[in-house]
Formats: structure tokens, sequence, C-alpha cells
């Protein structure tokens, strides 16, 4: 834990170069461990709670700029001037935006299946709206949290996804997530975190999931235009969790990238 509370893990000897990986909506650091685990003899790595999320700090400002700022002071705190910089999803927007306003501070970008475009707020919206309507009192087991999701989000995987944010005391169960906050701010945290102007001169590779659509090939000219160094990799098979779906291609890429 660090100044002002971000909760992190790492992996890797102190004396390697610097990685810092950020997750998605509603993620949490654990989603980069096997990641890391596979770069542990070449990266000292470390994955973030992002704020709001996971065992991190919660707080009434859940801007991708804000997030952005809370790294930099996450970064001074940890006495590291430079890193590589890789985000998944809404960590890819807020990694962007990093870049962005703190190039000196990036070493090399990598975004996980993210443009800088609008997306619509509609997709994420009916989860929280779903995670938000649990009664959350009247929970016996997680297996009765997972019945009750069911009934909007049908799909078995990703509430088992969702249900890693779920806490369990002897008091009860609690969400780890921030989740009216995000709720609250899932419109801002869906629009474009760059403006017209802003840019990363700096190497970068965007890792499409070719089974995805939240990067498509009319998007990559809005990448080049404020990544001007961007390199596109395609994993065929991957939909948008692509680190996940493809452990091996994805961290062959990113070997290759960090290594040129």
């Amino acid at each position: 834990m660090a100044f002002p509370g971000i909760f992190y893990e790492e992996k890797g000897s102190p004396s390697l170069p610097k990685s810092v990986f950020l997750h998605g909506l509603l993620g949490s650091s654990r989603n980069w461990r096997s990641v890391c685990k596979s770069l542990s003899e070449e990266s000292h790595s470390f994955a973030l709670d992002l704020p709001n999320h996971g065992q991190s700090f919660h707080s009434e400002d859940s801007t991708i700029k804000g997030m952005a700022r809370d790294i930099l002071r996450w970064l001074d705190e940890m006495s590291l001037d430079s890193v590589f910089l890789c985000g998944h999803s809404l960590g890819g927007k807020v990694a962007m935006r990093f870049a962005s306003d703190y190039p000196e501070r990036v070493e090399k970008l990598i975004v996980v299946d993210m443009a800088p475009r609008d997306y619509p707020p509609e997709h994420h919206a009916p989860t929280l709206d779903a995670m938000l309507g649990l009664d959350l009192a009247k929970l016996g087991s997680k297996k009765e949290a997972d019945d009750a999701l069911s009934k909007t989000l049908p799909n078995w995987a990703f509430r088992q996804f969702l249900l890693t944010n779920l806490g369990q005391e002897s008091s009860g169960f609690s969400w780890k997530p921030n989740l009216r906050t995000l709720r609250n701010s899932i419109g801002e945290l869906s629009v474009n975190p760059l403006g017209e102007s802003d840019r990363y001169e700096g190497p970068a590779l965007f890792v499409r999931g070719g089974k995805s659509g939240y990067v498509r090939s009319e998007h990559v000219p809005l990448i080049k235009k404020h990544f001007p160094q961007a390199q596109i990799t395609v994993l065929a098979e991957a939909g948008h969790d692509a680190h996940v779906e493809d452990r091996e291609g994805f961290v062959q890429a990113l070997r290759s990238f960090l290594a040129g």
C-alpha cells in the first residue's frame, strides 16, 4: 500500500526494469497476476487496483484525468521515475491519459483493446445497476448473489468475474468497488479520454482482440493521430480480455515490444 491509498501487487526483482499494469472497469490487480508471473524474470512488475476498485481508496472523483493524477502520486511515492505502462480497457484509457499528461514518466506505452474514442455508456450501466440492486443484507452466500445476478446477467463467466468484487466478513457481504460513484460517473468514463491536441510521442503498442469490437480497423487513424509511433498487434483468437484469453500471445507481443 502506498500514498494515496493505492493497493498493488508486485512480482520480479527490484533490479529489473519497472512495469505498471492497470486493469479494466470492475477488475483488480489480480487480473494481471498471470502476466506478471510470466514476466518475472525480465520485469519488476506492479499491478495496481485503480481508485474506487479492489482494495484501493474510494473517492468521489472518478474521472480518467483524476485517476491519472493518482497514478502520478503513486509513482512519486514509490520513487519510480519512468516505467513501462500497460492498461486494459478502462485502465487503457487511464494509461493513454497519463502518457499524454506525463510523457516523461512513460518509457513505453501498452494499451490493450481500447482506442481513443467514445464508447456507449449503456454497455456498462446495466451491469452496475444489477450489482447495486442486490440486497446484500439478505445474502447468505455468493451462490445466492450469483442466482440473483443471473436474472439480468445471463453470462456465467462474466458473473464469476463480477463476484470477485464481493467481499465477505463476519458482518456480512459488501462490494469492494465504489459502485455508486462508478455508476454516477459511467458517462464520463465512457467518453474519449483525450482531447484533440493530446499526443504521446513515445513508443506505443496497441493490442487488439481479433474477436472484439472495441478496436476496429477504422480506429487505427485515431490511434496514430494521438500516438504517432503506435504499433498495432492483433491477437486473432482473443476477445476484449486479450491478455487473459491469449496470455501466451500477449506476453510474446509484450516481450518483443519491450525489448525492441
